[in-house]
């Protein structure tokens, strides 16, 4: 789907004038920096968009002075609630790893109650 303004126009990039061709390029540039990454690591994930949108901003001379937080990556959302989604994805990521290799009955359903198994696992060993 192309992007259309709010007055209906939309990009044409077909001709190969230099100003397309260069766009193009960074463009390309941005999707392969955007989707190289290890999809095993969640932190290789946010470097990737980290990456890809500071190199779009500085193609682009997108930035702004005064640009916070929420609305660069929380669509409106706190520094707060957004540090809060943060902590539930890594909660439930390693409440997935932990449960991964263990049969149903090991298997925990809490982050307080995988600390206290790992607690107990290592202080009981």
């Amino acid at each position: 789907m192309k992007y259309k303004n709010k007055d209906g126009i939309e990009l044409n990039y077909t001709s190969n004038d230099l100003q397309s061709k260069l766009t193009k390029e960074v463009v390309s540039e941005a999707i392969k920096i955007l989707t190289t990454y290890n999809r095993m690591d969640g932190r290789s994930v946010e470097y990737a968009l980290h990456r890809g949108v500071n190199f779009l901003k500085d193609n682009f001379d997108l930035w702004e002075d005064d640009y916070s937080y929420n609305t660069e990556f929380g669509d409106g959302r706190t520094e707060e609630e957004m540090q809060s989604i943060d902590n539930r994805n890594e909660d439930e990521w390693r409440i997935k790893q932990y449960n991964r290799n263990r049969d149903a009955k090991d298997q925990v359903s809490t982050i307080e109650e995988l600390d206290k198994r790992i607690s107990d696992e290592i202080f009981n060993s």
